[in-house]
């Protein structure tokens, strides 16, 4: 006696019971899963609350989303000293342009395309300006290791 197939089933009908065998090992698949899942998130968490330092022997950009994910403020070559609200007025003057993007959006290409809008376009042999890098400096990276912002700003 072969089991009745739904009028609009493509194929043979499955022998009865194997759509309840398929739901119960996906379910237990999924938590295992789950519960893997949780075991790396507590650890992560671990992690960056006793030792965030770790993240920064991982490859780029796992370490930095793994630094920041965990509520560190920075990756520690940034610093938001240059943005406090007190410290702006010291170094930025009149005509200055700031270019803020996003992590990983194209700042570089963004710094580019700024720097030849305000050169207007002049070629590389450009004595003032001689590499985009130098011209646009970035005020949040750190130029030495265990450099602070007043050091920096000095430069």
């Amino acid at each position: 006696l072969r089991p009745r197939c739904a009028p609009h089933a493509l194929r043979p009908c499955d022998p009865p019971g194997i759509h309840r065998r398929l739901i119960i090992m996906a379910t237990t698949t999924m938590k295992k899963v789950g519960k893997a899942v949780l075991g790396l998130a507590i650890l992560i968490g671990f992690v960056g609350k006793f030792a965030p330092h770790l993240f920064m022997t991982l490859p780029f950009p796992l370490s930095i989303i793994l630094w920041a994910s965990t509520g560190n403020e920075m990756p520690p070559y940034f610093m938001t000293d240059a943005w406090k609200e007190d410290e702006i007025d010291t170094w930025m003057r009149d005509g200055d342009l700031v270019v803020a993007a996003g992590a990983k959006s194209g700042t570089t290409f963004m710094l580019y395309c700024a720097h030849q809008i305000r050169t207007k376009g002049t070629d590389e042999n450009d004595d003032l300006f001689p590499d985009v890098s130098i011209a646009t400096p970035w005020m949040d990276f750190r130029q030495s290791r265990g450099g602070s912002w007043s050091e920096q700003k000095e430069r």
